[in-house]
């Protein structure tokens, strides 16, 4: 996946964990068809917030299965942006998406509206077949070994309790989100606990909103911003700066499966030593099931 999508991983990581506090005035708004909820008190007993993360992030896990069920059309449209803010650069490349467990495997289609030919498309292609085979391999070895289960398992669950441990959750109110009712809460770092990995140090250095579906146990929308700057690997990976900010929602599929629409990130800071300041939108449509051997758009999925 690009660099920059690992900052949308963040996203979708915290997403499966817990919700996030209220945007600072600095974030740039979503387009008006990623408007934030209204605000409407609503004098019903909430449920507890404890249990309500943890239901959010197991439904989160089983998830993680019922994906690989489908496959889906990404548009991305990244800026590159000057200190100004003024768009630079414009590049939009159109993807079908496969999951695959944990990860997902990327076949890109076109570039500027322009689907890819010859020598390009051949080489986009193998790259994507050798990414699938890759990645089924390694599903296999895990499905295949039970101790490596337990392991996964394990590592989920404590990565779950270390990160309720490490964020603090306030101010949790009904509102309504497209029509469904939902419980939106709030996120800053926890001070007085100590990080134990780079997850943990980045989860405390982000304020947001998320917004819950109640019912289902699912998060809809998750908008977030970095209050402080963010170092990865000591700051020779990448940095971010202070204000750099996301949106992430989900939707449900087929009345099956709650699966990503939406992620949006502003991102200003560095990557190794190349200073960056770039915008992107990845739009997730055209959900469908998947069987091996099938096809989505111009992708034609590597046999099992």
């Amino acid at each position: 996946m690009p660099t920059l999508r690992a900052i949308a991983a963040i996203a979708i990581l915290i997403a499966a964990c817990a919700p996030a506090a209220s945007p600072s005035p600095q974030q740039p708004q979503a387009p008006a068809a990623q408007a934030a909820p209204p605000r409407a008190a609503d004098p019903r007993p909430l449920p507890g917030i404890p249990a309500l993360l943890r239901d959010i992030a197991k439904n989160q896990q089983a998830l993680e299965d019922m994906r690989q069920l489908y496959t889906c059309h990404l548009s991305e449209e990244q800026d590159k942006v000057d200190s100004d803010g003024k768009v630079k650069s414009r590049e939009l490349k159109d993807y079908d998406l496969f999951y695959i467990g944990d990860d997902a495997a990327l076949h890109l289609l076109a570039k500027d509206g322009k689907p890819l030919t010859g020598s390009e498309k051949k080489s986009e292609d193998d790259k994507f077949s050798k990414r699938y085979d890759k990645l089924k391999k390694k599903q296999a070895e895990l499905a295949a070994d039970p101790k490596k289960q337990q392991k996964k398992a394990e590592e989920d669950e404590a990565r779950i309790s270390d990160f309720l441990r490490a964020a603090r959750f306030t101010n949790p109110r009904r509102e309504t989100f497209r029509g469904h009712e939902v419980i939106a809460l709030d996120l800053s770092g926890n001070p007085d606990y100590k990080p134990q990995n780079r997850i943990e140090s980045v989860v405390q250095k982000l304020a947001g909103t998320a917004w819950v579906d109640e019912q289902a146990r699912q998060v809809a929308r998750l908008e977030a911003h970095f209050s402080e700057s963010v170092k990865i690997g000591g700051g020779l990976v990448a940095s971010l700066s202070k204000g750099s900010n996301f949106v992430f929602e989900q939707q449900k599929i087929s009345d099956e499966a709650w699966l990503p629409s939406y992620v949006e990130v502003h991102f200003s800071g560095r990557i190794v030593f190349v200073k960056l300041k770039q915008n992107f939108v990845d739009r997730f449509t055209d959900y469908k099931k998947f069987r091996s051997g099938a096809s989505l758009g111009a992708t034609s999925a590597p046999s099992n």
